[in-house]
């Protein structure tokens, strides 16, 4: 899924989410306050993962990067 006309999350911005808010016709200061919100309380439900198996802690793993890297584009 695209956001912002961009596919690699390792390469999404501020300013996709803000594309993505046009393209949605949404308040781009909503969006721009909500993203960070969302990343947080994805990651503070993080701990309640605790299943043992290799796939499911890599996919854990990369959701906690994607939110850890959003935030600080978000900070800047």
């Amino acid at each position: 899924m695209k956001i912002g006309g961009e596919y690699l999350s390792a390469k999404i911005t501020v300013k996709h989410f803000k594309q993505l808010a046009e393209e949605a016709g949404l308040a781009k200061p909503m969006v721009k306050r909500r993203v960070p919100e969302v990343a947080e309380l994805i990651l503070s439900k993080m701990p309640a993962v605790t299943a043992d198996h290799p796939v499911v802690l890599a996919v854990a793993k990369l959701i906690q990067g994607n939110c850890d890297r959003t935030i600080k584009k978000f900070k800047l």
